[in-house]
């Protein structure tokens, strides 16, 4: 999506240009200019309809090439247009000023009753976002040549960009008026909301495009806790996928400063899934217990990363993401650490899968995505098709699920497509009901995977450990050429089957995964140890006490630990 979201940036710029170019090249054929500003501001009013200042580069120069347009076309005879352009190019040139202005005080909601009065409701950044994109839209449409009515048309645009930029004029000054009056102003309807909701405790939220699952994995168990609760997102591109996850109610909170005021005394505990960066504008105050949930148990950097000190509270799966931290020099006093196993796995089916004896072995097979940095790129994607295609030789059918953020990188996502198509392909050929694409990754939960597969192939990712609950044989990808030193560096992989790093083992590999399975009683051992035995119909009861204690009692909170670290290694 991030990339999506970039590439039609940049077409939009591209087409902006272009309108300016054909506006002074082609004087006297105004259609050109015409149909580029359309498609400019058409496809703004549609795709950000509610935003003010978004796409400001491609608005402003769009408008600038329809204002040149007007003074060839009819030069001052044509001055009411030419106000209304002057007009509509400078106030897209400061948009980002005037959504300052709007945002003063209003705070974006899902699942609150709010009322507000019509006036505020049209004056919030939404509704004058789709006012002014609107008004582009007749911008454009005003400058069609209309014959003898071409004076006429003119005139009502600029009465209706008047009306327009008067009733947005009224609601910035009002923005600018309330900030002279507080110097953090709260949306105070909003304020008044959450009080009504006496909320328990409060699950923070920030991160990249895309980034949604990482909470969408937990939102189906915080339901479960019982007690009222609100999610508060930071960042605007993550509001409407989340709120179509859950019915719990949600505030978007920009600004740091308000954090500091819109929760309630009833708050005595906040949730995090991340390490966004923006998770320590809460942190930093100290009358919540702040617990860190992560998106995955894995044996990943991420999952002991020291920014987990700043944390009252981290929940692991297992003893395994205990010392995960320890043996990495993290120094977290045990009393922080809280086991809870994996909710997540609740309804997972252990043991062997059920089938007919007819039925083909299925291979579930869910490479990572790259990492942020490539000292973190745990991808096997590259060997992908190697691992596939001796998986068909087999007569297995393949489950191929990718992360959901494989398609942030280009190439990665050109090896994961290739793949799909190989599948594709065979089951077309051979009728092998194989499931790959948004079958596999958008259609299904990973659990539906897991529950439908035999044996699995996993890079060093939080899926490993969720398929080691089931207790069935897996094989680990070791794409980085970790070789002899993999076993230390990612406990886990004990019980499982190691590719070599360009997969050249592959068939001695698959021979163990399919036919002989010579780990399976080492498998149960480092299951206990990474997911604890938690039985799958406790999870989830196990998750909610463990909520509910954070805030169970008014918080004071004392360092009682003593240092986590063996003693001949504090103070080395």
């Amino acid at each position: 999506m991030k990339k999506l979201l970039k590439s039609r940036t940049i077409r939009l710029n591209l087409l902006a240009v272009a309108a300016v170019i054909s506006s002074v090249a082609l004087r006297g054929t105004p259609w050109v200019t015409l149909v580029l500003a359309f498609a400019v501001f058409g496809t703004i009013a549609w795709r950000n309809r509610d935003s003010v200042a978004s796409m400001r580069i491609a608005r402003t120069l769009t408008s600038l090439a329809v204002l040149i347009e007007v003074w060839y076309s009819g030069g001052a005879g044509r001055w009411p247009l030419l106000i209304a352009g002057v007009l509509v190019t400078l106030y897209l040139a400061y948009a980002d000023i005037v959504a300052k202005a709007l945002n003063v005080g209003y705070l974006q909601t899902v699942g609150f009753d709010i009322e507000r009065t019509r006036r505020e409701r049209w004056t919030t950044p939404p509704s004058i976002g789709r006012i002014m994109n609107a008004l582009t839209v007749l911008y454009v449409l005003a400058d069609i040549p209309a014959g003898p009515l071409t004076n006429a048309t003119d005139l009502v645009f600029l009465v209706i960009a008047l009306a327009a930029f008067g009733w947005t004029g009224t609601a910035v000054l009002s923005g600018y008026l309330h900030r002279r009056r507080e110097s953090h102003p709260v949306d105070l309807k909003v304020m008044t909301a959450v009080q009504r909701l006496q909320p328990k405790y409060v699950i923070h939220f920030a991160g990249a495009r895309e980034s949604e699952y990482q909470l969408n994995m937990w939102l189906p168990y915080f339901e479960q806790v019982g007690d009222p609760y609100m999610i508060i997102v930071r960042d605007r591109y993550l509001l409407d996928s989340i709120a179509a996850r859950t019915s719990a109610p949600i505030v978007l909170v920009p600004a740091q400063s308000v954090l500091d005021s819109i929760l309630p005394e009833s708050v005595r505990a906040a949730f995090y899934v991340n390490h966004a960066v923006k998770n320590a504008q809460l942190i930093k105050l100290d009358k919540y217990i702040h617990t860190q949930l992560m998106h995955g148990d894995s044996d990943k950097a991420i999952s002991r990363s020291p920014v987990s000190l700043m944390y009252d509270r981290v929940f692991v799966a297992g003893q395994a993401g205990i010392d995960r931290y320890h043996r990495h020099g993290v120094d977290i006093p045990n009393y922080k650490f809280k086991k809870i196993g994996r909710p997540q796995l609740h309804d997972l089916q252990v043991g062997r899968r059920d089938k007919l004896e007819s039925d083909r072995q299925v291979v579930l097979y869910t490479p990572t995505w790259t990492g942020l940095t490539a000292d973190v790129n745990y991808s096997s994607l590259k060997e992908g098709k190697r691992i596939v295609e001796a998986l068909l030789k087999r007569d297995v059918t393949v489950i191929f699920r990718t992360h959901p953020y494989t398609r942030t990188n280009a190439a990665y996502q050109a090896l994961a497509d290739e793949i799909k198509a190989i599948i594709a392909a065979d089951a077309a050929a051979t009728g092998r009901a194989h499931l790959w694409g948004s079958q596999a990754e958008s259609e299904v939960t990973l659990s539906d995977c897991i529950n439908a597969a035999d044996v699995a192939i996993s890079d060093i990712s939080g899926t490993a450990s969720d398929w080691l609950y089931c207790g069935r044989p897996f094989a680990m990808t070791d794409p980085k050429g970790f070789r002899e030193d993999y076993l230390e560096e990612f406990p886990l992989a004990k019980a499982s089957y190691l590719f070599d790093p360009q997969a050249d083992n592959v068939e001695e590999v698959l021979d163990e995964l399919l036919v002989t399975d010579s780990k399976a009683s080492v498998r149960a051992e480092v299951r206990e140890y990474y997911l604890g035995d938690i039985e799958p119909g406790d999870l989830i009861g196990v998750f909610a006490n463990e909520v509910k204690a954070t805030y169970a009692k008014p918080v004071h909170k004392t360092a009682i630990g003593t240092s986590a670290l063996p003693p001949e290694l504090i103070g080395s």
